[in-house]
């Protein structure tokens, strides 16, 4: 038994109380309605954001437990949740020492469970593979260039498609690049709903991923894996760096592109590095886990029962550590779900910096929407909401508009918000106002003076001023009801 185990009694998990329990679940179903952030802040009470009333409720939690980890009866089910990251580590360390640790699932924002793969350490030293990288990702940022519509945007299914041809070259090499039925493996693997879909789709990747990872000359990573390590191992390895680097490029590239345009003082020798840090801390992929316990064990006293959920909210613990003054992040523990550091996630995070870096030599970021606040970066930034236009120069950059989008709010491709709507009334009303005056200057002309035609016309166009302004009065007094 581990030492740490002896120090007192074992005892069984602290209950929460039935509010706090009611409490964490509804900051849980919060995570999936992003506008309801919109009020408060319209009205400048940031204390009632969902980021605030979490920290309140888990700081809650600290005070009455002591800090230790506590048992959650909660809607989406009954978790173990540390309530310090090192409880968090020290919990998974241990229930992996004891071989007590199943199966992990990611918890989404929108409160599904995705499967994740097991983590692996890489049996590589990443100082080699830089120089690969950077090849890989100067060929794709120009094929990224190349996949631009009109005004200068790439459409998500497009940037998804390149970003993921990117990742399959870099851990299976360029004979894999083009092969996409990869990732749509990998991709129904992780929406798996039962142990028996996974187990069926999981041999499906494996046996597609062979034919690269067992080849010859294997290319990418999995060429870099030395001979001498055993054939599961490198099979693991490759399906979780590969997961991992198509995790970052999909999502955490497009919203460092964004921060770089709400925060342009950042200094050009480590702007790209914050950037991604930034995204990777502010809209971590892997904000929260679950981890399956298959066999009891005991840690630091604590009784923990076979069949139990551990939940690691480690985006939260981070984010009340941080407003409490300590605690540090480190980017690639947002990119896996296992307590200690990820070569593959440090791998994802270089890889996914230097597509920033190359995106940004040749060309400028531009959020076309939704609108972003300079210094204020949304609470939430999914991936998919953003429509991102690469400029190839600063006037480019500055004729391309922003859809206006209240302050904060990110709109979902599958909905909008009354907040949504709110700012689009407020924007129709400017745009009224506008032409109301344009309409007016123009009939204001003296080339209307001449005959009985043009004053006719002129009555006209001040009539439809007359009008456009009657109309803004509705719209915006419309936005203010929807806003409130």
């Amino acid at each position: 038994m581990n030492a740490s185990d002896t120090t007192t009694a074992s005892r069984r998990p602290q209950q929460a109380w039935p509010l706090e329990s009611a409490l964490i679940s509804a900051a849980l179903a919060a995570q999936r309605v992003s506008w309801i952030d919109a009020p408060a802040r319209a009205l400048g009470l940031k204390p009632f954001t969902r980021q605030h009333l979490t920290r309140q409720v888990l700081a809650q939690l600290r005070r009455t437990t002591g800090g230790r980890p506590t048992r959650l009866r909660t809607a989406f089910g009954t978790f173990l949740m540390p309530l310090h990251a090192d409880d968090a580590t020290g919990l998974i360390d241990r229930a992996e020492e004891a071989g007590a640790r199943g199966t992990v699932t990611a918890l989404t924002a929108e409160g599904r469970r995705l499967r994740v793969t097991p983590h692996a350490a890489l049996p590589v030293a990443l100082g080699t593979m830089r120089a690969q990288v950077r090849e890989a990702v100067a060929r794709e940022a120009t094929e990224i260039r190349a996949a631009r519509r009109r005004d200068g945007s790439v459409a998500r299914d497009d940037w998804c498609a390149l970003t993921a041809r990117l990742a399959r070259g870099i851990v299976l090499g360029d004979a894999a690049a083009d092969d996409s039925l990869i990732s749509a493996i990998l991709e129904a693997v992780a929406q798996a709903e039962d142990s028996t879909e996974y187990a069926a789709r999981a041999a499906a990747l494996r046996r597609r991923l062979d034919v690269y990872v067992h080849a010859v000359h294997p290319g990418g990573l999995a060429g870099s894996v030395r001979e001498d390590v055993a054939e599961d191992t490198r099979d693991t390895v490759v399906e979780h760096a590969l997961e991992t680097l198509t995790r970052a490029l999909a999502d955490t590239v497009p919203q460092a592109l964004a921060l770089l345009t709400v925060q342009p003082l950042m200094p050009a020798t480590d702007r790209t590095e914050r950037a991604v840090g930034e995204a990777l801390r502010r809209y971590p992929p892997l904000a929260a886990s679950l981890h399956e316990v298959r066999a009891p064990f005991t840690w630091r006293g604590l009784e923990v029962d076979a069949g139990a959920e551990i939940l690691c909210a480690t985006a939260w613990l981070r984010d009340l550590d941080e407003a409490q003054g300590h605690g540090s992040h480190d980017p690639s523990a947002s990119l896996c779900a296992a307590p200690g550091p990820c070569a593959a996630a440090e791998l994802a995070v270089l890889t996914a910096t230097e597509l920033v870096r190359a995106l940004t030599r040749h060309a400028e970021p531009v959020v076309l929407s939704p609108h972003l606040t300079p210094d204020a970066p949304p609470a939430d930034l999914p991936a998919a909401s953003l429509r991102l236009a690469l400029a190839d120069g600063a006037h480019e950059a500055a004729d391309m508009p922003a859809r206006p989008v209240a302050d904060g709010y990110v709109a979902t491709a599958g909905g909008q918000s009354p907040a949504h709507y709110a700012a689009s009334a407020e924007a129709g009303a400017c745009s009224l106002e506008e032409h109301a005056r344009k309409l007016t200057d123009c009939a204001q002309q003296s080339g209307w003076n001449h005959d009985a035609f043009g004053e006719q016309c002129r009555m006209t166009l001040l009539a439809h001023a007359e009008r456009c302004t009657r109309s803004a009065a509705d719209a915006r007094r419309a936005a203010e009801w929807l806003a409130n």
